[in-house]
């Protein structure tokens, strides 16, 4: 069985997607663009399973238009015996009158879950010289984004060796009773991006994923913890492992291979306070 197909889609513009943006521009946050994608997925195959998921991979932004309250895209789905892929495309028309295909994400879904990782860090000693970041904190020098995003709570802990936090499910009119609340996963890519600019001098944004597994859907207004593991680290480019927790310690999710990286060019940098002493 090999398949390939497309279907426009309009994805609709709620307010509070208007608390995520990138240098002046409001941008669909990775965690939406894996809903829109595994939505359509379920919509058209009702066989898969929507625990499991491979090779994530969000290439460029999808800039949401100012005062737009909805957005066409394209979804491509391709099917065969083992995985399907769905990729999320737009096309931009250039100055000259051509038309021009962009991919904004990407994700690979197994037909059949296989076996999923059991193993879980829960409340693990987070090593290393450690310090504490408050949340308001957090959101006024660190992780400028609206009241939408703003989800960690507390205090954020964070050494050499990772970070440990408390997330809150958020409380805003977003999908989640396909992949959970979004916003505790988004949370979760603020605090590695925390540590990539206290550790590695950069601002870094998702890029994709090797492997996310859902163990229990996340839900708004609840409250969880997560531990990120850093795992490689070069020039521009940071790859976490990061486990999700109810507080009764229930895993809800786990994520390998979550790579960020400086998009930006250089042009955001983090404030000098966060900077470790020795980099």
């Amino acid at each position: 069985m090999n398949e390939k197909k497309r279907w426009p889609q309009s994805i609709k513009i709620s307010p509070y997607l208007r608390d995520h943006h990138f240098e002046g521009k409001v941008i669909l946050p990775a965690v939406e663009t894996l809903i829109v994608l595994v939505s359509s997925v379920a919509e058209n195959y009702s066989d898969v399973g929507f625990n499991c998921f491979y090779n994530a991979r969000f290439p460029r932004f999808l800039i949401i238009p100012e005062k737009s309250t909805s957005m066409d895209v394209s979804i491509v789905i391709e099917r065969d015996e083992e995985k399907i892929i769905a990729r999320l495309l737009t096309v931009m028309s250039t100055k000259a009158g051509i038309n021009r295909t962009l991919e904004h994400a990407s994700v690979e879904i197994p037909v059949k879950s296989g076996e999923m990782m059991t193993n879980s860090g829960y409340r693990e000693k987070l090593g290393g010289d450690c310090i504490n970041i408050p949340a308001a904190t957090i959101y006024r020098d660190l992780v400028n984004f609206g009241e939408a995003y703003r989800n960690i709570t507390g205090d954020l802990s964070i050494s050499p060796e990772g970070v440990f936090c408390c997330i809150s499910g958020g409380n805003s009119n977003a999908a989640s009773d396909i992949l959970g609340s979004p916003f505790v996963f988004d949370a979760a890519m603020h605090a590695a991006c925390i540590w990539g600019q206290r550790y590695h001098d950069i601002v870094a944004f998702p890029v994709g994923f090797a492997k996310r597994e859902i163990y229990r859907k996340t839900k708004k207004d609840g409250f969880y913890l997560s531990r990120i593991w850093p795992e490689t680290v070069n020039s521009d480019e940071l790859t976490f492992d990061v486990q999700i927790w109810e507080e009764s310690g229930a895993l809800c999710e786990i994520i390998k291979g979550l790579t960020m990286r400086d998009v930006s060019s250089g042009r955001l940098q983090p404030p000098q306070w966060i900077k470790a002493t020795t980099l």
